[in-house]
C-alpha cells in the first residue's frame, strides 16, 4: 500500500496534481453527496476531504481509477483526515 507523505503547508506532488483536474472534481462530487456533505468520522460539515480507504485492491492501484472505486473512499474533515494517516 501506498503512503502518501503531506507536510502541513505544502501538497504532495500527487495533491497538486488533484488541483483543477475535472476528473477528480467528479469524484469528489460523488463522494460528497453519497456521504451527505460530513465527516464519516466527526459528522462536521466544513473543511472536508476526500479520504482513499485504501490505494490498492489485490496489487492494483485505484489511483486515477476511483470512479470505479467509490467505495473505497468517504469524506473526512482535515482534522480527522490527518488523524487517519496517523499525524
Amino acid at each position: 500500500m501506498t503512503r502518501l507523505a503531506h507536510k502541513k503547508g505544502r501538497p504532495t506532488k500527487y495533491r497538486q496534481s488533484l488541483r483543477n483536474n475535472p476528473y477528480w472534481e467528479e469524484v469528489k462530487r460523488k463522494v460528497r453527496i453519497r456521504d451527505g456533505h460530513r465527516c464519516q468520522v466527526c459528522g462536521k460539515t466544513y473543511n472536508l476531504e476526500v479520504h482513499h480507504k485504501v490505494y490498492d485492491i489485490a496489487g492494483y492501484s485505484i489511483v486515477g481509477h476511483e470512479l470505479e472505486f467509490l467505495y473505497c473512499l468517504e469524506i473526512l474533515c482535515e482534522d480527522c483526515h490527518r488523524m487517519k494517516h496517523g499525524k
